[in-house]
This record gives structure tokens, C-alpha cells and sequence, in this order.
């Protein structure tokens, strides 16, 4: 049985907080450092691995919190509020989905990456029943070169199945993105994996509810990782002193700083609307337009989130001036986060693009409604 935070009450308070001092603790600058010169923060994943935080949102029958998923995705904005260098989306997303399955007797242990391809990936995948062979590649599978399952996602004629491959039967093209997180592009070919290997995904029924579903995820680390930019601008505005006084008390970087704050805000506000609609959309019985509500409100997260990521981080570092383009101000550890993840799951034309041709399908009467509807 799934529970939501705010049943939770106290319990659910206290993953979050937990989660929060843990982060705050643990994510220090070294630490960061370290992983973006390729040192897997080992100690980190185990105190997350501790606690359950990674499982949130699996069942109980499983060694999971029982969250409901929407809520325990609430645990993302403060991966980007700390920066966090692991896969916490990843894994608890596919925790959630591989538990909705009563065959499901273990979860993969460890971190998770999760391969979901695209119109560009050359990915084919079919079964005989018995065994899924697959083949051709997927490119850009974050966090890919450090974990220890990857679970691929296979569009099936009978719905989504989600595939356990050990990273060792696959060609792993490593790379880093733009934050100096891995990436890595995955050739198949031609692998097998036995039917046991594959899950049915229960709550999704397409690979562009997936895809919402990740770029949410990306909206939510956003949002934190916003808040975080805000609260490095305003202290360091508070401390930093030209002309005698703190520059906070300047009239144009006062003004700077209110409009981060309103970037920040619409950020937080969007990946909200995001998880309400996440949560209609799995709960009660599943219309197929609550299933479309949620889309759309997790494109709209993922693309008001990535224009504020992008004037957020140009009015950070003009605050933080010459100081906050060094390596050794933290600073640049939010920034290009920000960056990396806008790109991920989606980029706002992509989904701007998407929301313009339905508006065009739906045609002029339909224009106000859409434009009007409340986040």
C-alpha cells in the first residue's frame, strides 16, 4: 500500500528532513570535486542506501517507505538544492516502477540508470516470449558508467516493459556532461536477456508518459537547484562590501535579486503543478486524460524551469562577479547542473514545440481555455 507525505504526516516530514541534513552534511565541495574528476562518492550512496532514501517510494513488501511516487519525488529538489553527484531520480523512479509488480520478489541493488530512448536512437527490442534480444544503441543514459543495473525502457505492443541489463553485456561509450556528471551512449548488440529479466510497468502506458515522468524529475532538481542559487546570491550580496556598504543595499542588484527570486519562484511553482498532476494522474482510475494533464504539466515544469535556469544562472554570476566564475566558489557546481539537466529529457522547444502543434490541432476556440488554465 502507497501513502502520500502529507498522510504520512510526521513520518513523511521526516524523510525529507532526514534526506536534507544527510545532503547538506555529506555534499560538500570536495566531495562534488572529487566526482567530477570521476571518484564515485561511495560513502554518500551508502548513507543514502542507509536510510531508504533511493526506495522511497517502492513497497514495503520490497524494504521500501511505501511513498506514493509523486510524493516521494519532492526528495529531488534537494539533490539540486545540494548538488548532489548520484543517481537519486534514477533509482527511485525505478524502484517505484519495477515494485508495481507483485513477481518483483527484489529490487537491483545499488544505483540505477535509467536507458530511455528517443526518435534518434537506433534501439530496437523484441521477444519471442522467452527471451528479448536487443539491439542497436542509446545515446546520452545518464549516470550510465557508475551504476550497477540499467533499466532499459522497451515501448512493447502490450505496453511498457521496463528490462534489468547488467552494464557489463553492454558497450558503454563513456562521456561527462557540461557538470561534469557521467553520460554514456549504450550499444546493445544484439545482447539476450530471459523473460524474467522484463517488468511491465503498470501506472505508464507510453514512452512519452515516461519521458514526462523523467523530465519532471529534471524540473524538480531544477527547482532546488534554483532556491539554492537565490539563497548564494543573496548571502553573498549580503556579505560582499564596495563602497563601504553590502551590495545587497544597491538599487540594480536589488533588482537583479528580485527578479532571481521571481525566476526561482515560477521554477518552483511549475515543478509543483508538475507532481499535482502526477498524483491525479496515479491515483483513482486512470483516465487517459489525467494521464494527458500530467504530461503537459510535466513539460510545462520541465520548460519554465529551464528558462529560469538559464536567466537564474546568468544573475547569479553577475552578482557573484569575477568570484563566482572560479573553480573554487561553489557556485559553478549549481550553474552547470542547471545547464546540463535544461538539455535532459526534453529542452524547452522541445516541449514548447509539442504544447504549439496541439494547440494548432485543437484549433482557435480552444486557444483561451488553454492559455487560461490554471497551474
Amino acid at each position: 500500500m502507497s501513502v502520500s507525505v502529507n498522510e504520512a504526516g510526521e513520518a513523511g516530514r521526516l524523510i525529507l528532513d532526514t534526506a536534507d541534513r544527510l545532503l547538506r552534511e555529506q555534499c560538500s565541495k570536495e566531495l562534488v570535486d572529487a566526482a567530477e574528476a570521476g571518484t564515485w562518492p561511495e560513502a554518500l550512496w551508502q548513507t543514502l542506501m542507509d536510510t531508504g532514501l533511493p526506495w522511497a517510494a517502492a513497497p514495503e513488501r520490497l524494504g521500501g517507505a511505501g511513498l506514493e511516487l509523486a510524493d516521494a519525488l519532492a526528495l529531488l529538489r534537494l539533490v539540486g538544492s545540494h548538488a548532489a553527484p548520484v543517481p537519486l531520480a534514477e533509482t527511485l523512479v525505478a524502484a517505484a516502477l519495477l515494485g508495481e509488480d507483485p513477481a518483483v520478489t527484489a529490487l537491483p541493488e545499488g544505483p540505477v540508470s535509467i536507458a530511455l530512448p528517443n526518435a534518434d536512437d537506433t534501439f530496437k527490442a523484441r521477444s519471442d516470449g522467452a527471451v528479448w534480444q536487443l539491439e542497436g544503441a542509446i545515446a546520452d543514459v545518464p549516470f550510465a558508467t557508475v551504476a550497477e543495473s540499467i533499466v532499459v525502457v522497451v515501448d512493447a505492443p502490450d505496453g511498457l516493459v521496463l528490462l534489468r541489463v547488467e552494464p557489463s553485456k553492454v558497450v558503454i561509450q563513456a562521456a561527462v556532461s557540461i557538470a561534469g556528471e557521467p553520460v554514456a551512449d549504450l550499444e546493445f548488440g544484439g545482447i539476450e536477456l530471459p523473460s524474467d529479466r522484463a517488468t511491465k510497468v503498470r501506472s505508464l502506458h507510453t514512452l512519452e508518459q515516461f519521458l514526462a515522468l523523467m523530465a519532471l524529475t529534471r524540473a524538480l532538481m531544477t527547482a532546488g537547484g534554483m532556491q539554492s542559487l537565490l539563497d548564494l546570491s543573496v548571502g553573498y550580496a549580503l556579505e560582499r562590501k564596495q563602497f563601504g556598504r553590502p551590495i545587497a543595499q544597491f538599487q540594480a542588484v536589488q533588482q537583479q535579486l528580485a527578479v532571481l527570486a521571481g525566476e526561482a519562484a515560477a521554477a518552483i511553482r511549475a515543478a509543483d503543478a508538475g507532481l499535482e498532476a502526477l498524483a491525479e494522474a496515479l491515483s483513482g482510475d486512470g483516465l487517459e486524460g489525467r494521464f494527458e494533464a500530467a504530461v503537459r504539466a510535466a513539460g510545462v515544469a520541465k520548460s519554465r524551469a529551464g528558462e529560469a535556469a538559464g536567466r537564474g544562472a546568468e544573475i547569479a554570476h553577475q552578482v557573484h562577479g569575477a568570484m563566482g566564475f572560479t573553480y573554487e566558489h561553489r557556485l559553478h557546481h549549481r550553474t552547470r547542473r542547471l545547464w546540463a539537466w535544461r538539455d535532459q529529457y526534453g529542452s524547452e522547444s522541445y516541449w514548447q514545440s509539442r504544447f504549439g502543434r496541439q494547440l494548432c490541432a485543437a484549433g482557435a476556440d480552444a486557444l483561451w481555455d488553454e492559455l487560461t488554465r490554471p497551474l
